[in-house]
């Protein structure tokens, strides 16, 4: 399976995370020479800075994803730990992740869901959003109502997937199913994994408009 042909999923940027630190690695151990060694260290002790954890929406999207869910999340994570030679609790990690799933399910499934007849002037006031203002947030894994948001039947599903495996087709597919796990699915994997295009397009306009340039007509700056 080649993870970068599956379309919508955060799983290539997993993947390539993987790759990149397994590269540093290797061509440490190849004894290079005292610069390269010194560039490959500070390249290490950066991307720690920034990728030491992954955020919990990315892993999200690929436990959403049919060929990874939490047992592949959890080998993923401990290879890349391994190569990054970091100490990490990868089972509460995931577990966390887990967690924050079961919560966004019961948000979304109070505001999906129909609402029994005779509710409270409060939810009448916010009209499908009352339950979510109101619900009591669990503190732990047990006491989310998994079997309602169909998170332990998802993850049990059995599904091989190929190579040009489309996430969101699937859940689009199996949203009758999969009803609160599918509009989960539509809005987390609708999610860019990088911000490298916005933030490209902000720099590239600050540098047509700044303080010295600041009466450029639209047509100039459409130009530049």
């Amino acid at each position: 399976m080649n993870p970068g042909h599956r379309m919508g999923s955060s799983l290539p940027m997993i993947i390539e995370c993987i790759k990149i630190i397994c590269n540093i690695k290797q061509t440490s151990l190849a004894n290079p020479g005292p610069s390269v060694k010194r560039l490959l260290d500070n390249m290490k002790v950066k991307w720690c800075a920034y990728f030491t954890e992954f955020p919990p929406i990315i892993s999200i999207a690929a436990i959403l994803d049919l060929g990874v869910k939490l047992e592949g999340l959890t080998n993923l994570l401990t290879f890349y730990y391994q190569q990054l030679d970091v100490n990490f609790d990868v089972p509460y990690y995931v577990n966390k992740c887990k967690r924050i799933l079961e919560r966004l399910c019961e948000d979304y499934g109070a505001v999906i869901q129909p609402q029994p007849v005779g509710s409270s002037m409060g939810a009448f006031r916010f009209g499908i959003l009352g339950p979510v203002l109101k619900k009591q947030r669990p503190d732990g894994p047990g006491s989310s109502s998994s079997s309602n948001t169909g998170i332990g039947e998802y993850l049990s599903y059995q599904h091989e997937t190929e190579e040009d495996f489309h996430i969101i087709q699937w859940w689009k597919n199996h949203s009758s199913k999969f009803s609160v796990l599918a509009k989960i699915a539509k809005d987390i994997l609708a999610i860019p994994a990088s911000t490298i295009a916005s933030k490209s397009a902000f720099s590239a306009g600050r540098r047509v408009l700044d303080e010295k340039r600041s009466r450029l007509s639209s047509e100039s700056i459409e130009m530049c």
